[in-house]
C-alpha cells in the first residue's frame, strides 16, 4: 500500500524554511563566539545574588530586622586596575594562559563539526515527519509564477518524502561535504606551501567552488525538500569562512583566510568570500533546480568575476577602461565568455543528467540570451558600486527571469 501523501502548500513551506534555516544562521554567527548572545543567557542570571530575596528569605527566618544586612557586594577595581592585575597574573602564571588558550582553541575547533551534525539532524527529522515536502505531484505551474522560488507548489501538492529519498539525500550531502573539505584544503595547501599565489588562490575558489558544487546536484533526488540536504554544504563553508575571518577557529581556518584574503588579512574572509557562500546558501534554498535563474545567477558570479580577475591581471595593464581603470577589456571579454560558458554547460549538465527539466527555447535561443546576460553582468560589473558578489548574481537573476521566461 502506497504511503499517504503529504500536501503541503508554499506558506507551510516557507514557514518550514524559517524553523529549519534561522537556528542555522543563529549557530553560524553566534556560535563560540566569546560575548555573544548565545553566552549571556538570562540562566547564568537566575545564580546571581539578589538583594530583595536575600533580606526577605532571612525574614522569613525569623531573624531580628536589626540583624538584617545586605548581601556582601562585590568591589569593582576600575579599568587600569583590573588590566593591570590581569596582565600580571598572566605574567606570574605563563602556564595558566596558555592552557585556557588551548581550550579555547579546542572549543572553537569543536563548532564546524557540531554545525554539520545539528544541521544534518535538523533536516532529516524534518524529512522524516513530513515537515519537508518530497517529490511534486504536478510540476506545471502557471506561467506568471513558473521562474519565482517553490513557484513548482502553487500548482499541487507534494508526494511523501519516502526513506529511500532521504537516504539518497544524506549520502549526497555527505559526498558534497567530503569533496568541498577535499577542494578546500588542495586549494589552501598549494597556497601555504607557495605553489600558488594568495590572490590566484582567492579566485581559484571563486572561480570552481560554487560550480563543482552544482556539477552534484544531480545526485540528490527529485524530492522538493531535497534543497535543504543540498544547503547544508554552503552553509558549513560560511561557518568555516567566518571562523577563518575571526580568527577563531584552528590551524587550517587560518590556512583558509591566508589563501582568500587580497592582502593577508584575515578579516577580508569574512567580506566577498563571505557574501559569495550566502549567495550560493539562498540560492540554493530558493531557486535549487526549479527553474535556471540560480544556475546562471552562480554561474555568472564564479566564471565570470573570477575569470575576470585571473585574465585582467595577467593581459589587461595595456587595456584599461577609459571610464574605470580597475577594470580592463581583456578581463571584461573573459567574464562574457566565462559565464556564458558555465551557464550554458551547466544548464545543459543538470538538464541531461534528469535533475531539470528542458528549456522550450531550442539551443539557438538559450544561446543567445544567454550571452546577453552574460554581456550585461559584464557591463554592471564594470560600474564601481557596491560588491561584485551580490551586485552581479543579483543582475544575472532579474535578467534571467526576463529572458528565459
Amino acid at each position: 500500500m502506497n504511503p499517504p501523501r503529504s500536501i503541503i502548500y508554499p506558506q507551510q513551506m516557507m514557514t518550514t524554511m524559517a524553523r529549519l534555516i534561522l537556528p542555522f544562521l543563529f549557530v553560524a554567527i553566534q556560535g563560540g563566539k566569546e560575548g555573544s548572545f548565545a553566552v549571556r543567557l538570562p540562566a547564568a542570571q537566575a545564580f546571581a545574588p539578589q538583594p530583595q530575596a536575600y533580606t526577605r528569605e532571612l525574614r522569613n527566618e525569623g531573624v531580628p530586622p536589626s540583624h538584617l544586612r545586605s548581601p556582601p557586594r562585590q568591589r569593582r577595581l576600575p579599568n587600569d586596575a583590573a588590566t593591570l592585575l590581569l596582565s600580571s597574573s598572566s605574567e606570574d602564571d605563563p602556564l595558566d594562559a596558555s592552557s585556557a588558550s588551548s581550550v579555547t582553541n579546542s572549543n572553537n575547533r569543536l563548532i564546524l563539526p557540531l554545525t554539520a551534525v545539528i544541521s544534518l539532524s535538523l533536516v532529516i527529522l524534518a524529512a522524516f515527519t513530513d515537515n519537508l515536502p518530497g517529490p511534486p505531484i504536478d510540476a506545471t505551474a502557471p506561467p506568471m509564477l513558473a521562474n519565482i522560488p517553490f513557484g513548482v507548489l502553487t500548482s499541487g501538492s507534494c508526494d511523501h518524502y519516502a526513506p529511500s529519498l532521504i537516504l539518497r539525500d544524506i549520502a549526497s550531502t555527505l559526498v558534497c561535504v567530503v569533496g568541498a573539505l577535499v577542494f578546500v584544503k588542495g586549494v589552501t595547501y598549494s597556497a601555504t606551501i607557495g605553489s600558488v599565489e594568495s590572490r590566484d588562490s582567492r579566485k581559484i575558489m571563486h572561480t570552481l567552488s560554487a560550480p563543482l558544487f552544482m556539477l552534484l546536484w544531480p545526485l540528490f533526488s527529485n524530492a522538493v525538500g531535497a534543497r535543504f540536504f543540498a544547503a547544508i554544504v554552503p552553509l558549513l563553508n560560511a561557518q568555516k569562512i567566518y571562523l577563518a575571518g575571526t580568527s577563531e577557529g584552528g590551524e587550517s581556518e587560518t590556512d583558509l583566510a591566508d589563501a582568500i584574503s587580497r592582502s593577508g588579512d584575515a578579516s577580508e574572509a569574512l567580506g566577498g568570500p563571505f557574501v559569495y557562500v550566502l549567495v550560493l546558501l539562498f540560492s540554493t534554498l530558493l531557486f535549487w533546480r526549479d527553474s535556471p535563474i540560480g544556475i546562471v545567477s552562480i554561474s555568472t558570479m564564479a566564471f565570470g568575476d573570477g575569470l575576470a580577475d585571473l585574465v585582467g591581471r595577467r593581459l589587461g595593464s595595456s587595456n584599461k577602461w577609459f571610464f574605470n581603470k580597475s577594470k580592463s577589456m581583456a578581463g571584461s571579454a573573459a567574464f562574457v565568455v566565462g559565464s556564458f560558458a558555465g551557464s550554458y554547460g551547466l544548464i545543459s549538465w543538470i538538464t541531461m543528467m534528469g535533475a531539470m527539466d528542458p528549456l522550450e527555447l531550442g539551443t539557438m535561443g538559450l544561446v543567445s540570451r544567454l550571452f546577453a546576460i552574460a554581456i550585461i553582468c559584464a557591463g554592471v560589473e564594470l560600474i564601481p558600486f557596491g560588491d561584485d558578489n551580490w551586485t552581479v548574481p543579483l543582475s544575472a537573476a532579474l535578467l534571467t527571469a526576463f529572458f528565459l521566461h
